[in-house]
């Protein structure tokens, strides 16, 4: 188990990271992560956050349920105000913790915030959306502009996930096709000159 972010989890180009069940006790070292988009923190030892996700304006989904925040008296929701993009927050099971007295807050202070623990809140509107009490719907952005709406949380991280799957199996794609055209490059001029030919190689290597 993991008692600490090391620098070492840390790709700029990641869009999920999920550290759940863990020891963590102190978030660190996420600065570099500018893409991440869903992060999962529950199941750890979590008490503040302060300005450790300031620097992840894309997140949209976070995870700090079932940790040892006191959230009323911790500076959660306003070390949270940066994140803009945010969608979905989950902070059920932390000590003491009131949905309602949570809601207003969040209501206040984060003005994206779709979600609170898998429940769609819009003023004094608390819908459940997973017991289809009633719909209500938010637009969520897909990476190529692909944008679906959804009803649920699961069906935000449904769409977020394979979103992810499919422009990741795309660039892989894309890397495949360049590399069969430099080997073709490389071998039409290996009709020509020794020094061309390792020139472009060391070129496109």
């Amino acid at each position: 188990m993991l008692t600490e972010i090391k620098e070492f989890f840390i790709f700029p180009r990641l869009v999920y990271l999920d550290l759940s069940f863990n020891r963590i006790e102190k978030l660190e070292n996420l600065s570099p992560l500018t893409e991440l988009e869903i992060l999962i923190l529950s199941n750890n030892y979590i008490r503040e956050i302060y300005r450790a996700l300031f620097p992840l304006k894309k997140l949209q989904h976070l995870d700090l349920s079932k940790n040892q925040i006191e959230v009323e008296k911790s500076l959660v929701i306003s070390a949270l105000k940066e994140n803009k993009e945010l969608i979905s927050l989950l902070l059920k099971d932390n000590i003491n913790y009131d949905f309602q007295k949570t809601k207003f807050m969040c209501l206040e202070k984060l003005q994206k915030l779709n979600f609170l623990d898998g429940i769609k809140i819009v003023n004094d509107l608390n819908i459940d959306l997973n017991k289809d009490i009633k719909k209500a719907f938010i637009t969520v952005k897909g990476i190529k502009g692909n944008d679906k709406k959804v009803s649920t949380l699961n069906e935000y991280i449904k769409f977020k996930m394979n979103d992810i799957k499919n422009n990741e199996k795309e660039y892989e794609e894309n890397m495949n096709d360049n590399k069969e055209k430099i080997n073709q490059n490389i071998q039409k001029l290996n009709k020509g000159s020794k020094s061309s030919y390792y020139f472009f190689k060391y070129l496109y290597s």
